[in-house]
């Protein structure tokens, strides 16, 4: 499983609208709320006009991410961004894995630093333990 986020909040309003407007056509979106809904809830439909008229820089729900052999997830590119007039749920565009070296060139994404995962609880508290026997 690999999942390697990328920084993009150095990118202006206009950059995150070009990038989906570029990239849109090369992936699907769906929206979903942040928090846990009821099963009647409908997910919002929003126009391709409408999420770029809600995308903006600086909401802390934009975000990209690099996922391969990740759980309940298709291998590729995943860009949230959240939306200003419906700070309830945010837009992802899902993309394929093969755009993301053009990606992280033409917006020069930094790759943030790399968090391990563990498969439990008991592995983090065993390196945990090392390292403090290690001091």
């Amino acid at each position: 499983m690999i999942e390697r986020f990328y920084s993009i909040s150095h990118l202006s309003t206009g950059q995150l609208q070009e990038l989906f407007r570029t990239y849109r056509s090369h992936g699907w979106v769906e929206c979903e709320f942040h928090a846990l809904i009821p099963p009647d809830v409908q997910r919002p439909k929003l126009s391709d006009a409408e999420i770029l008229l809600n995308i903006e820089a600086g909401n802390e729900h934009n975000y990209c991410v690099f996922m391969l052999d990740c759980e309940d997830e298709e291998d590729g590119v995943l860009i949230g961004f959240g939306m200003a007039y419906h700070p309830d749920f945010s837009v992802y565009l899902h993309l394929p894995p093969e755009i993301l070296d053009e990606l992280v060139e033409k917006y020069v994404l930094p790759a943030k630093p790399e968090q391990k995962s563990y498969s439990s609880w008991t592995e983090l508290l065993a390196e945990e333990g090392m390292k403090n026997s290690i001091n």
